[in-house]
């Protein structure tokens, strides 16, 4: 497998209860899982910019990826998290960069099997440049919709609002994820399924709806008609709520381009979901595979 990992590299500070953490965010949860889970045959690029100043946070992580298509910037974006016990958290940015810059000449003949792109700032491509990898590589492009559904208030500060040129950013994905939350952000209806069923109807074949400690949701087309399964939370106890989307949505999409089987990939997917949210450091991700098949196969 030769897969493009496409999405702003962030300095994350958490605020949990009276504490702060301060650590790296954004792509590095992507690509902390995948560097788990890819085999000795797979190879991947990341599409993203990097900070000397920050440089200590990524690597040594960073050093198991072709990094010839990363960018140098003087600084990464910087988020502060807000962590609630119930709903979504709170975030607030400092030292928003430009979107990542990319040059098709240099892509058009790397062949990858998939790009995976996670719109970590939602600043990180506009939907031109996504039509543009999309174009270029011609493969299957997961795109997790996240900040998007945020646009900046100019304090930093962030909420939720409906996506105007929706049709525009997913006429180039062939699988969507986004939280209960992101995914009523991707269209006019008021109800969850109908906006999924118009997001089908646009040539998106696959959405995925992840539910916290409930599960998750997938919808599909078959024969022209709206199915969905849902996967339910594993029963652990859930410490961490940073990431879990992040290792949710490349699992996934690192198990369906290795056997193109979606239900297979959503049940893959969900265990690393619960898996992450136990974890009380990012340096326990390396264990994701065989915690993922502890929670899947173990009585």
């Amino acid at each position: 497998m030769k897969l493009l990992i496409v999405g702003s590299s962030v300095e994350d500070f958490i605020h949990s209860g009276d504490a702060i953490l301060n650590q790296p965010g954004g792509l590095f949860y992507t690509a902390s899982a995948v560097d788990a889970l890819m085999g000795h045959e797979d190879k991947c690029y990341l599409l993203t910019n990097m900070s000397e100043s920050q440089k200590h946070h990524y690597f040594p992580l960073y050093n198991g990826f072709n990094l010839e298509l990363v960018n140098r910037v003087e600084k990464l974006p910087v988020i502060h998290l807000f962590i609630k016990e119930q709903g979504e958290r709170d975030e607030k940015y400092e030292n928003l960069t430009d979107p990542i810059k990319f040059d098709t000449t240099k892509i058009v003949d790397m062949n990858f099997d998939g790009i995976l792109v996670n719109l970590i700032t939602g600043y990180d491509l506009d939907c031109e440049a996504l039509k543009g990898l999309k174009s270029t590589i011609n493969s299957p492009v997961f795109l997790d919709i996240h900040s998007l559904t945020r646009p900046m208030k100019s304090d930093g500060t962030r909420e939720f609002a409906k996506i105007e040129n929706i049709d525009e950013w997913l006429s180039s994905v062939d699988i969507l994820q986004a939280n209960e939350t992101e995914i009523m952000c991707c269209g006019t209806a008021e109800m969850e399924e109908l906006i999924v069923e118009n997001i089908l109807n646009l040539g998106v074949k696959i959405v995925l709806v992840t539910k916290g400690n409930l599960g998750s949701r997938m919808y599909y087309k078959i024969e022209g008609e709206t199915n969905s399964i849902f996967a339910k939370a594993h029963p652990v106890t859930t410490i961490n709520k940073v990431g879990c989307g992040d290792l949710f949505g490349a699992t996934y999409f690192m198990s369906f381009l290795a056997n193109n089987d979606p239900i297979k990939s959503l049940y893959y997917a969900n265990a690393a979901g619960a898996a992450v949210s136990t974890y009380d450091s990012t340096a326990l991700i390396k264990n994701l595979k065989n915690d993922i098949d502890t929670l899947l196969y173990e009585k």
